[in-house]
C-alpha cells in the first residue's frame, strides 16, 4: 500500500474525531467569528477585479488608447486569471505542506499591495508618452502578481473554512464566502465606482477619479490581515502533520530516506485524483463565465451601442452581484437540507444553458426610451440565476480529501474560473467583431452557453461516475449531496 493510501486510511476516522470534538465546542457565532476572516478575504480579490471591469473605459483610455484598446484592456484583464493557476498551484502546495493560515496571510499581503500599486501608476493619459509606456509595463506585472495571489485566496479560505465548520452546516458557512467577497465585493466595487461616476466629471474620473476605488482597498485590505494574524490551523490539517511526521519517521526507519517530500502532493493530484482535476476544472468553469461575461462584458457593449451613462450602468451591475449576495445564506441552508451537487447542478442548466441566450438578445434589442429600465429588470433576473452558484465552493471542496485538498481545489478552481471564466470576456470582445452582437447568439452568449453545457455534463457525469465507484465525488460530507 502506498503512503498516500495508508494516509487516507488511517486518517478518516482521526480526522473526523478530532473535528467533531472541536465543532462541539463551538456555537453558531463562534465558528462564524472564526471564518469570517478567511471568508472576507476574497473581498480584496474580487473588488479589484470589479473596478477594474466597472472602470475598462477609464482603463483603457489611461492605458491602452491607442495601444490595443479595449482588446488589449481585456486582454489584461484575461492574463490577470490566466496565470491563477499557477498561483493556485503554489499557494496550494503551501497551505497542503506549512499550513492554511500561512497561506492566506501571504496571499492577502500580496493582493492588497498590487491593488494598491494599481492606482499609483502613471499613464498615457495624464503622464505623457514616457511615462505611459512605464504605466503600460508595471500594470501588467502587478496584474500578473495580482493573479498570481488571487490564485490562492479564495480556493485555500473555502478548504480553511470547509475543515473548521461543523458537517451538517458547511453549505451555510461556506456562503459567507459568497456574500463577503463572491458576490459582495462585486456589489460594494459597484457602487464605489457608481458614486465616484456620480460625483465626478468624465474628464476627472479619466483623469484621476479611476485611482480613488483602487486606493480605497487599504481599510479593509488592513482589517482582514489583521484578524488574520488571530487564526488557527484546523483541527483537520494538524492532525495530518503528526500522522505525516510519524509515516516519515517509519519510511527513514525502514528505508533510510524521507518519504515526505514537498512534491508528494502534486504527484498524488496526478497520479490519483486526475478525474476529480478534470471534473473540477471542467465543472468551476461556469461559475467564472457567469461572473465576468454576461454581467459584466455583455453590457459594456450594450452600454456603447445606445450611449448609456456609465452610473447608471455600473449601478445595474451592483443589483446583479447584490442579489446572490444577499441570498447566499439562503442558498447556503438549501445546500444542507438538499445538497451541493444537485443545487450546483441546477445552477448550471438554468444559468448557464437556459438564461445567457435569451438575456443577452433581449437587453441588445429592446427600444431605446426603454434600454435602462430592460438593463435593470435583466440584471437582477441574471442575478438570481446567479445566486444558486453559491454552492460551487463546497461542490469543488468535496471533491479532494484533507492531505491533497488545498492543491486539488486552487487548480481546478483556478483553470476553471481564472482560465476559461477569465477568458471571457477577451474571446468575446474578439468575437462580436466577427459575429452580430444583436444577432440570435451573439459572442458571448455562445461562449456563456458552451460552457453551461460542458459545466453540466462535468457535474452529471462525476455523479454517474460515483455510483459506480469509478470516482469519489464527497470526501467531507456524504450526504446530502
Amino acid at each position: 500500500m502506498s503512503v498516500a493510501a495508508k494516509h487516507v486510511d488511517c486518517s478518516k476516522v482521526t480526522n473526523v474525531s478530532n473535528r467533531e470534538k472541536s465543532a462541539e465546542t463551538m456555537n453558531t457565532f463562534d465558528v462564524i467569528k472564526l471564518i469570517l476572516p478567511a471568508a472576507a478575504g476574497s473581498f480584496i480579490e474580487f473588488y479589484e477585479f470589479g473596478i477594474f471591469s466597472y472602470m475598462s473605459t477609464e482603463i483603457t483610455e489611461n492605458f491602452y488608447a491607442g495601444h490595443g484598446g479595449s482588446l488589449a484592456t481585456w486582454g489584461s484583464f484575461a492574463l490577470t486569471l490566466a496565470v491563477r493557476p499557477l498561483g493556485g498551484l503554489f499557494f496550494g502546495r503551501l497551505a497542503d505542506r506549512y499550513g492554511r493560515k500561512l497561506a492566506m496571510q501571504l496571499t492577502i499581503s500580496l493582493m492588497l499591495t498590487t491593488t494598491l500599486l494599481q492606482g499609483c501608476l502613471p499613464t498615457f493619459y495624464c503622464c505623457g508618452e514616457s511615462w505611459g509606456w512605464a504605466g503600460f509595463a508595471l500594470v501588467l506585472i502587478l496584474r500578473v502578481l495580482q493573479g498570481l495571489s488571487a490564485g490562492g485566496e479564495l480556493s485555500t479560505a473555502a478548504v480553511f473554512i470547509s475543515e473548521v465548520a461543523p458537517r451538517e452546516s458547511l453549505g451555510f458557512h461556506l456562503s459567507w464566502i459568497s456574500l463577503t467577497g463572491a458576490f459582495g465585493a462585486w456589489s460594494v466595487a459597484s457602487f464605489v465606482v457608481f458614486l465616484f461616476e456620480t460625483a465626478l466629471s468624465k474628464e476627472q474620473m479619466l483623469l484621476w477619479g479611476w485611482r480613488l476605488p483602487y486606493l480605497s482597498t487599504v481599510v479593509p485590505g488592513m482589517a482582514i490581515l489583521l484578524a488574520r494574524r488571530y487564526l488557527k490551523e484546523t483541527p483537520e490539517f494538524e492532525e495530518m502533520l503528526k500522522e505525516r511526521a510519524e509515516q516519515t519517521a517509519q519510511s527513514s526507519l525502514e528505508h533510510g530516506s524521507d518519504a515526505a517530500s514537498d512534491k508528494d502532493v502534486l504527484r498524488m493530484l496526478l497520479k490519483d485524483y486526475k478525474l476529480a482535476l478534470l471534473v473540477g476544472s471542467l465543472g468551476t468553469s461556469t461559475f467564472g463565465v457567469l461572473s465576468f461575461v454576461p454581467p459584466l462584458y455583455g453590457v459594456t457593449f450594450i452600454k456603447e451601442d445606445y450611449g448609456l451613462p456609465a452610473n447608471y450602468v455600473t449601478l445595474s451591475e451592483m443589483i446583479n452581484f447584490l442579489i446572490p449576495a444577499l441570498l447566499a445564506p439562503a442558498v447556503g441552508l438549501l445546500v444542507d437540507k438538499w445538497g451541493a451537487g444537485r443545487v450546483y447542478g441546477l445552477s448550471l442548466f438554468i444559468g448557464g444553458v437556459l438564461a445567457p441566450g435569451p438575456f443577452l438578445y433581449w437587453i441588445s434589442h429592446v427600444a431605446q426610451d426603454q434600454a435602462i429600465f430592460t438593463l435593470f429588470i435583466g440584471q437582477a433576473l441574471l442575478g438570481l440565476c446567479l445566486a444558486l452558484t453559491t454552492s460551487v465552493f463546497l461542490w469543488v471542496v468535496e471533491l479532494f480529501p484533507v492531505h491533497v485538498r488545498a492543491t486539488g481545489v486552487s487548480v481546478t478552481y483556478n483553470i476553471g474560473v481564472g482560465l476559461f471564466g477569465g477568458l471571457g470576456p477577451f474571446i468575446s470582445d474578439a468575437g462580436n467583431k466577427v459575429i452580430d452582437p444583436k444577432g440570435l447568439l451573439s459572442a458571448p452568449a455562445i461562449y456563456t452557453i458552451f460552457f453551461g453545457v460542458v459545466s453540466f455534463l462535468a457535474v452529471v457525469g462525476s455523479r454517474f461516475l460515483g455510483k459506480r465507484g469509478v470516482m469519489r465525488v464527497t470526501h467531507i460530507r456524504e450526504s446530502p449531496y
